[in-house]
């Protein structure tokens, strides 16, 4: 029994306090994220004298992310396993990428095409993107689109409103 209670605590850092104990187990049931949930039981496991290849197996994951998450909670704590592993493929629109297009949207009133074109001549090594992720991308900073539209005054004639082709304000 000594020798689990030293193996847990080389391995998370130090015993777990009873309000991190809570708060694991709160974690382990209720977290909104699936894949928080095993991080917190493995880190109970391990609390509680499990070995990480028991835990590793019980929870159908590799020990060496069990290593990794009692390391992330070493030097972190509860941050360090809500954060982790971001994974999937890398992003086809750089950030450097969406202030290049809203620097372009900025300058004159174009369509999304055009400034879609701009960024491609920029960045011509830059993975292929669709024009609905520079439109979310040019909405999470600060710009929306306004379209050219009829609009109808009070007294019932139409009119034009004044520019002929859409632009990002």
């Amino acid at each position: 029994m000594l020798k689990m209670i030293v193996l847990s605590k080389r391995l998370v850092g130090q015993l777990l306090m009873p309000d991190e104990v809570s708060i694991l187990e709160s974690m382990a049931q209720h977290h909104h994220h699936a894949n928080f949930r095993p991080r917190a039981l493995g880190l109970l496991a391990l609390h509680e004298g499990e070995s990480p290849k028991n835990v590793s197996k019980i929870l159908r994951m590799s020990a060496q992310m069990v290593y990794e998450w009692a390391s992330r909670w070493r030097e972190r704590g509860i941050l360090g396993i809500l954060g982790g592993n971001i994974g999937g493929p890398p992003r086809k629109l750089t950030h450097e990428m969406l202030d290049y297009a809203a620097e372009v949207a900025r300058q004159e009133p174009m369509t999304l095409a055009k400034i879609a074109v701009k960024v491609k001549d920029r960045f011509p090594d830059a993975r292929p993107f669709s024009e609905d992720r520079l439109s979310a991308g040019l909405r999470a900073r600060g710009l929306s689109f306004k379209r050219t539209r009829l609009s109808l005054e009070k007294n019932g004639a139409k009119s034009i409103s004044v520019p002929q082709s859409g632009h990002w304000q």
